[in-house]
């Protein structure tokens, strides 16, 4: 039970810091201040392949923070890398490290771009604590770094799945106060998992900020497609929902009905949930064996009182 209430947590985490991403452009990472914009940027079809950066105290009672940070860029004709690389401008802060100073400069592997970097942060970048990469055949090498200090909350900026970083905007003054990442394709989503290909062309995406209202009685289709069939292993697909603060919240837990409908319109599964908890992902699974625009119906079976809010959708592989 409490392994599972575990895997619920981390998977609706996962999902919601996944919708947090735009399409071409991450959440911002760190803090409202700085006094300037430090633009880093790769260019026309090149894509950041690397990262050097310091860390450290101003002082002996300043904070451990990132001071400096740039990039590594590479030109890709396709997935194909060019034989160069370029260093983007560097985000200086205005009080240097000159205690507890870390530096380090890492690459992704020859061919592979950076998809996303793992950072800790709160009002300021406080720690840089590595990247991940994406290679041409939708393999996922990570590189760590330790950068900084020991503050801030978990955080990072995260490309669309098949996309990879080529520009980042640095807000700075005495520190560097925050990170926004922008990110174009690369490569193909038919080489991406089943889960990856399903939560990057769902349709409505919901998320806490922006839940999709179910009313009684009624149904919701959440729509995505399957590039690359496997019918092992079988993929769960699932949401998250609670009822509305008017239909009771609590008080009146949501019954729900999931079936998961083919691309030739047929009922494949279907199963259904009563008295759903909230938080809890409330699933079906399935060996996805043929391409096409895939549908997942919700339908809310209270009949007078009961509007349900779904806060997530998920796909995964146990």
């Amino acid at each position: 039970m409490i392994k599972a209430k575990i895997t619920n947590l981390l998977m609706i985490l996962i999902l919601q810091f996944a919708a947090d991403a735009l399409a071409g452009q991450t959440s911002l990472v760190g803090g409202s201040g700085g006094q300037q914009t430090v633009i880093m940027d790769c260019g026309s079809n090149a894509f950041m392949v690397g990262v050097s950066a310091t860390g450290g105290k101003d002082g002996t009672f300043g904070f451990n923070l990132v001071r400096r940070i740039k990039f590594t860029c590479q030109t890709f004709n396709g997935t194909t890398p060019g034989a160069s690389t370029t260093q983007t401008v560097e985000a200086v802060a205005a009080k240097a490290a000159t205690v507890s100073v870390s530096s380090d400069s890492r690459s992704c592997p020859s061919g592979a771009v950076i998809e996303d970097l793992d950072l800790y942060a709160g009002n300021f970048i406080d720690r840089l604590a590595g990247f991940g990469c994406l290679t041409s055949s939708a393999t996922h090498p990570n590189v760590s770094m330790n950068i900084g200090g020991d503050g801030g909350t978990r955080s990072g900026l995260t490309c669309p799945a098949t996309e990879g970083l080529f520009k980042v905007e640095a807000r700075v003054g005495d520190a560097i106060d925050s990170l926004r990442g922008f990110c174009r394709s690369f490569g193909s989503l038919a080489n991406e998992s089943i889960p990856t290909q399903i939560l990057a062309t769902v349709s409505p995406k919901p998320s806490f900020a922006a839940p999709v209202k179910i009313l009684p009685g009624a149904s919701k289709n959440f729509q995505f497609t399957i590039s690359s069939a496997a019918s092992t292993p079988q993929a769960s697909v699932g949401i998250t929902g609670e009822t509305d603060l008017l239909g009771g919240a609590k008080l009146n837990p949501p019954a729900l009905k999931l079936e998961l409908i083919n691309p030739s319109g047929s009922v494949v599964v279907s199963k259904i949930f009563s008295d759903v908890k909230s938080g809890i992902i409330q699933s079906v699974k399935f060996g996805f064996n043929v391409n096409g625009n895939w549908k997942l119906r919700v339908t809310n079976l209270k009949k007078d009182i009961g509007a349900v809010d779904i806060m997530t959708f998920s796909a995964f592989i146990l």
